[in-house]
């Protein structure tokens, strides 16, 4: 594997480091797998000195094997021989016949939140590697039709799961080769999850592939890296100095700021219309590229993207949900949900609350200053939903709904924590947590 003039990092430097940036005190929740990345990254903690730090390791069982027990069994063994608290958690329930790999991620975290939940972990911590990093990049290069796809920077460091805990990856500049040096300097085997050798998985495919072939250079995903921090931040300034948004739902971009870098304006339309329309992810490459053409002339238009109605005046560029499509909800007593991809709402009262779209577009249109009539209605008619009289007592007693950002809202990689701090100041919700350990990104 090459990784270029910028060499890789042992595993006592990885923790080290990662020990050096960390505020204390703090509680360190080890995901351990078994495998020798994350027992790697366990003992590398253990061996050194952590004063005011509290180590604390988490299995996750996903049942789709038989020995998978057995397994987190045999790591609960060496964790207690480590004198580590440990816990397994268990993904119960009947697994999808399809699309089974990203279920399971999907409920790694949830579960790895929950334990972090329970222990009051300051952060989680993972054991992927650069070889890992290396093989995400490989694949996500081969399937990417942009040069500056956010993808190509890989894994980052710091990633904030479900807008509740940080989960961080000190051993993404450090080989797998060396992490099992210093396994077998203590003497510590590792156990071996057969799908990791199975060719029907696309990592495993492109393990083998690069195994015959020069890899990418870490000096490659750093430029990469650098690149993509660098288009997030200058998103978030163009949002704070041009983007204007009402009640969560109606944005608005005057004329001058659509002469914006190309990149940055179709990084910040592209997260924009994903927030808007309750989207994770933003429109596809091609609509974007027309959209961001579209920005440069003067003429009045209108597109569609990702549920979101743009509108280009002479006053400048608005955009909104589409007014149509928009569902009912019923929530039972203390029960909460997502409404629509753009709202959590909670009912707090003691009955049954009906939530329906909102019902009087008309009589809201005032409340958008500055937009044009039919812009404002259009906006009206996308505002939270309302609670409906009769249902649940009196109708708002209880009702609790934010904004949510559907991009960031479950899975917040370090690279975007800029642009997300100024949608929520935009959208009006809660800031994110800061993250626990300096930004390493800007430092290389």
């Amino acid at each position: 594997m090459q990784t270029g003039t910028q060499p890789p990092i042992s595993p006592n430097e990885a923790i080290r480091s990662l020990l050096a940036r960390l505020a204390r005190p703090a509680r360190l929740l080890v995901a351990v797998s078994g495998g020798s990345d994350s027992l790697g990254l366990l003992l590398s903690l253990v061996r050194h000195p952590h004063e005011g730090i509290t180590l604390l390791a988490v299995t996750v069982d996903h049942g789709l094997r038989a020995a998978s027990a057995l397994e987190a069994a045999e790591v609960s063994r060496i964790c207690q021989g480590l004198g580590i608290p440990h816990v397994t958690k268990t993904w119960l329930g009947d697994k999808p016949a399809t699309g089974v790999a990203a279920a399971a991620r999907e409920a790694r975290y949830r579960l790895l939140c929950e334990a972090a939940d329970e222990v009051r972990a300051t952060a989680i911590l993972t054991g992927h590697t650069l070889d890992d990093q290396i093989e995400t990049v490989t694949m996500r290069a081969a399937r990417a039709s942009e040069p500056d796809a956010p993808g190509l920077a890989g894994m980052a460091e710091a990633v904030l799961l479900r807008r509740r805990h940080w989960l961080l990856r000190p051993f993404l500049r450090t080989r797998r080769e060396d992490i099992r040096m210093v396994l077998d300097r203590f003497d510590q085997d590792w156990l071996e999850d057969p799908s990791n050798a199975d060719p029907r998985s696309e990592r495993v495919r492109t393990r083998l592939a690069l195994a015959e072939k020069p890899a990418v250079l870490l000096d490659q995903i750093d430029a990469v890296s650098r690149r993509r921090q660098d288009i997030a931040d200058s998103a978030a300034e163009w949002l704070s100095a041009y983007a204007n948004v009402q009640h969560s739902v109606l944005m608005q971009v005057p004329v001058e700021g659509l002469s914006a870098d190309p990149v940055v304006l179709r990084y910040a339309l592209s997260t924009s219309i994903a927030i808007l329309g309750g989207r994770e992810q933003g429109p596809a490459g091609l609509t974007l590229g027309k959209l961001v053409d579209a920005c440069r002339l003067d003429t009045p238009w209108k597109m569609t993207a990702g549920r979101v109605l743009i509108d280009r005046r002479r006053s400048g560029l608005y955009l909104c949900r589409e007014n149509r499509n928009l569902p009912s909800l019923t929530l039972n007593a203390g029960e909460a949900a997502i409404w629509d991809g753009r709202f959590r709402v909670t009912n707090r009262g003691d009955e049954p609350l009906s939530l329906v779209p909102t019902r009087n577009p008309k009589g809201a249109a005032g409340l958008f200053e500055e937009a044009p009539p039919s812009v404002a209605l259009r906006a009206a008619g996308v505002l939270p939903p309302e609670p409906v009289e009769g249902s649940g007592g009196t109708a708002t007693e209880g009702f609790f709904c934010r904004p949510l950002l559907a991009p960031f809202d479950r899975f917040l990689p370090q690279f975007d924590l800029s642009v997300a701090g100024a949608f929520a100041k935009l959208m009006g919700c809660d800031d994110f947590a800061p993250v626990p350990i300096e930004d390493s990104v800007r430092k290389r």
